[in-house]
């Protein structure tokens, strides 16, 4: 008998979450800004301790400090897979790049905005 290569049905296959798990893994290592965006939500989550926030401006700042983390986990995938895709145009790959830089771009003046509104009310009133 022939043990070297185990029957397919045997061998293991990652399922979805582990893929999922590997990818973010390739994602956060291939982008040291995608690091930053996240050491940038410390003070937002900190401030709004400190602030005692209600209910309502949590659900606020968590869903815009996640979208702006999605943006910039999207736009380091777009580039992943310029890097792979070896069949894109020059035009295709600098519109891919300025879209996604673009996108972060919004999504972090959207998150400043919304920061804005929900955090300065609140330092008003301490002053």
């Amino acid at each position: 008998m022939d043990f070297t290569h185990p029957d397919i049905a045997v061998q293991a296959n990652p399922t979805g979450l582990q893929k999922t798990g590997y990818a973010l893994r390739k994602v956060f290592n291939r982008d040291p800004g995608l690091l930053l965006q996240l050491l940038l939500t410390i003070p937002v989550v900190a401030a709004g301790i400190a602030l005692h926030m209600n209910a309502v401006q949590w659900i606020v700042i968590v869903f815009v400090t996640l979208l702006f983390l999605v943006a910039g986990i999207f736009r380091t995938a777009a580039l992943l897979q310029i890097n792979h895709d070896r069949s894109l145009t020059r035009f295709q790959i600098s519109r891919i790049k300025s879209m996604g830089n673009a996108i972060v771009a919004v999504t972090a003046g959207l998150s400043l905005l919304t920061y804005m509104v929900v955090f300065v009310p609140k330092i008003s009133q301490l002053i």
